[in-house]
Parts: C-alpha cells; sequence; structure tokens
C-alpha cells in the first residue's frame, strides 16, 4: 500500500546513510522527494535515479544547513518545484566522538553547533513555517544525549537543544495537524563515522557485551521508525523520542 501516495517529503544530508534510507523508504511508499545535499553532487543524483525508480519523482537541492539563508532557499525551491511540503526529516549533522572536554577547540565547537544545533533550528522554522496542515516534522538526534559518554561533549551537547525545540514545537503546531517528533538511533552501521567499519574496529568488539541483540543498528532500522512517524498510525503521536538501539541503553 502506498501510504505517502500523493504527499512531498523534504529530507535533508540524504545523499547516503540514514537521509538516503528514510529517501527511498518513503519514495517506496509512493512520495515525492527533495533530497536535499552538501557537496556530493553525484551521490545526490545517484539517489534521486533509485528514487525515480518507484515511479514518483525527486529533485536534489544543494544547501549548507549550517547557513539560514540557505535554508530558506532550499524551502523556497520546494515549494517553487512540488507546490507543498508535507513532511520534513531534520537529519542533517556532523559527527566528532573521542574527543575529551579538555581537548575541543572554539572551531570544533563552531562547526557542529552551527550545524547540528542552528541548522537544525533553523531548519525546523521554516518547516513550522511551510509545512502543510496535518504534516509531519521529523528530527533525527543521537542515542547518547540520553546517556552522556566520555568523548561525545560537543556532539551530545550540540544534539540536546533540538530536542527541546521538537516538545515546544508539538504543542506550538498541534492546533494544525501537526505533528513533531524525534528519533535517537544508536551507533549505526552504514551512516555518519560508522559508514565503513573495518573488522577489527573496537565497537565490533563492544557489540556481544553492549547490543543486546548482537549487531548495531542498521540506516533501514531508523527507515523502519520515520515511515512510521511519517503515516498515519502515528497522527496522534507528537512530541516525542523515540531511541533505536536494538536495547541498548544508549
Amino acid at each position: 500500500m502506498k501510504q505517502l501516495k500523493n504527499k512531498v517529503a523534504l529530507i535533508t544530508d540524504a545523499s547516503r546513510g540514514i537521509g538516503k534510507a528514510i529517501a527511498l523508504r518513503f519514495a517506496k511508499l509512493g512520495a515525492d522527494i527533495l533530497v536535499n545535499y552538501h557537496s556530493d553532487k553525484a551521490a545526490a543524483e545517484d539517489v534521486v535515479s533509485q528514487i525515480e525508480n518507484y515511479g514518483v519523482k525527486a529533485v536534489a537541492l544543494k544547501a549548507d544547513i549550517s547557513k539560514t539563508n540557505e535554508i530558506n532557499e532550499m524551502f523556497a525551491s520546494a515549494m517553487s518545484v512540488f507546490g507543498k511540503i508535507d513532511i520534513v526529516v531534520v537529519n542533517a549533522g556532523l559527527e566528532l566522538t573521542g574527543v575529551p572536554v579538555t581537548d575541543y577547540s572554539e572551531d570544533q565547537f563552531d562547526r557542529l553547533f552551527n550545524t547540528n544545533t542552528k541548522g537544525a533550528f533553523f531548519t525546523m522554522q521554516a518547516a513550522a513555517r511551510q509545512i502543510a496542515d496535518n504534516g509531519r516534522i521529523i528530527y533525527i538526534s543521537f542515542s547518547t544525549t540520553g546517556l552522556p559518554n566520555p568523548g561525545y561533549a560537543l556532539h551530545g551537547g550540540s544534539k540536546i537543544a533540538p530536542l527541546y525545540l521538537v516538545q515546544v514545537m508539538a504543542k506550538e503546531l498541534g492546533k494544525k495537524g501537526i505533528t513533531v517528533n524525534a528519533i535517537l538511533p544508536t551507533a549505526t552501521e552504514g551512516a555518519g563515522i560508522h559508514t565503513r567499519v573495518k573488522v577489527d574496529a573496537p565497537i565490533r568488539q563492544m557489540i556481544p557485551n553492549f547490543y543486546p541483540m548482537g549487531r548495531m543498528g542498521t540506516p533501514e532500522d531508523v527507515a523502519n521508525v520515520a515511515e512510521f512517524f511519517a503515516g498515519e498510525l502515528a497522527s496522534f503521536v507528537s512530541g516525542q523520542q523515540l531511541l533505536v538501539s536494538g536495547g541498548a541503553s544508549a
């Protein structure tokens, strides 16, 4: 069943990893897709081609999410192309792990907070202004926002503020039937810093003790939850954070 037929979804950083998996899933469900990318045009166009194989429309939109003018231009372009936006997935983000509090630099702070915090805030603001009534806004956060770990001060810290915004927006937009929710994936194989995890990588040694299901998460695991939040089954679910960790605490 094409449960997202006639819907239009804008997904940030959709040329790879989690964003790509969600874009392909929504396309399979019948939605037209706006594929945002930052620099890799070839990868974005490849995703567009894969999406079109599902018989729906897709457009690649370049925008640096750390810059508010580019966010606004992206939404304006999306409205110009499709005339409406029903679903926005706020996925774009940067990762920096393994850096103790005593060692991170001002430049590293600015890079992460400009994209992960400022970028997410203004993408969600633009979504709130442009999204159709009964729309869906989905923020992709990270599991360590719920359980701080050494070396994750900047990454986890930069992802916490948008979680508060999710709850505020759920209250402000609820009268329009718009839901706003967050997905908190665990370390995800095939995405971010775990795009290519070597056989002898430290995280693989942790799997037996840390992950009850004996494996890391995958982009498809996150897409499963995004499918739920985007559909009618979640029409009365808003302001929530769903941990996708296979039973791991973070």
